[in-house]
């Protein structure tokens, strides 16, 4: 008994030495990346097949339908090309900032004498595309160990088609005017599926003057708590029929959290009984499991064992099973 007791605090206190920020760095992807050579997108882009982007503990959702060569969430890019061009196909996968951001040796975000981050055009970063029609949740990540996560902060940029719909109108948007607002709000949603959010302007038409997000920006994700699960919407002043006319798109880089340390042995507890083997989309269960949506409808049961979801759509789902539950992407 003093043993296991001991083993148990032991094991607290390695969990809180090794509680660190993780920085997204899409050079340590597992998701194998390869680009583009004419417009830098990820080569699985268009993939239907391929439904995330894996990276360190992030994993990120990605939407296509091959046929019609279209993708919505997020996909990758090592474009360092932000020059205007006729067709928004060739531009769709570039940032203003004309590159990703560097890393410090120690895996921090590096930075200039004046306090911005510093561009590398050799560093690939995300590409994300919000497209409502296509889910509730269309631009949505969780975390592939299972884990609870603080959010600390990401960088975010426009890419180079939504500027240039701002900036100069794109049919169907037209050129930003006073009054006109491109916000993304950042939904983090913690385990008992409440959320806090936080709302970034990314361009905004105020008394005859355009301010604009050009260069990457640094958002501050504290107030979005504890999470297990980030997701982003878009909106914009500029609407027709069809929702907004402006290009919802936007680029993020060196999103960062940090593993809550306090519960490190509920963590390692809580999720004993379900799996997750991504590359067969297969969930193990020891006891009756039951997969819902992010909206709370039931989608599956099984008795015992192990059963596929690859009948799912892509998307973020939860296995319960017992006291554990598990938040898995699709």
């Amino acid at each position: 008994m003093k043993k296991s007791t001991l083993f148990i605090f032991a094991l607290m206190g390695a969990c809180v030495a090794s509680a660190q920020n993780t920085v997204l760095d899409l050079t340590k992807a597992q998701t194998n990346l390869e680009f583009d050579a004419d417009n830098g997108a990820w080569t699985e882009t268009y993939n239907e097949d391929v439904t995330t982007l894996e990276s360190q503990c992030f994993s990120f959702v990605k939407g296509a339908m091959t046929e019609y060569k279209t993708w919505w969430g997020f996909t990758a890019s090592n474009s360092a090309d932000n020059a205007y061009r006729e067709d928004f196909i060739t531009y769709q996968f570039s940032n203003m900032a004309k590159g990703g951001i560097a890393l410090n040796e120690d895996g921090t975000v590096k930075t200039d004498e004046f306090g911005a981050p510093v561009v590398d055009a050799a560093v690939p970063y995300l590409v994300a595309y919000y497209s409502p029609w296509m889910g509730k949740r269309p631009l949505d990540l969780t975390f592939n160990d299972g884990q609870e996560y603080e959010a600390v902060e990401t960088y975010i940029n426009l890419n180079s088609y939504a500027y240039y719909g701002i900036v100069d109108g794109l049919a169907p948007g037209r050129a930003f005017t006073d009054g006109d607002k491109l916000t993304l709000t950042i939904h983090g949603v913690a385990k008992d599926e409440t959320e806090k959010t936080v709302d970034v302007e990314l361009a905004s038409y105020e008394n005859g003057n355009l301010t604009i997000t050009r260069g990457w920006r640094r958002i501050d994700l504290s107030a979005l708590g504890a999470v297990n699960e980030i997701y982003f919407t878009m909106s914009s002043t500029d609407t027709g029929v069809y929702g907004d006319n402006t290009p919802e798109y936007f680029c993020m880089d060196k999103l960062t959290v940090k593993p809550i340390a306090s519960t490190g042995v509920e963590s390692l507890m809580q999720n004993r009984n379900i799996r997750y083997d991504k590359a067969s989309q297969t969930v193990t269960a020891e006891g009756f499991a039951t997969v819902f949506d992010t909206m709370g409808n039931r989608l599956m049961t099984s008795e015992n064992g192990s059963f596929s979801i690859a009948g799912l759509t892509a998307g973020v789902y939860i296995v319960r099973c017992g006291n554990s539950s598990l938040k898995i992407a699709r």
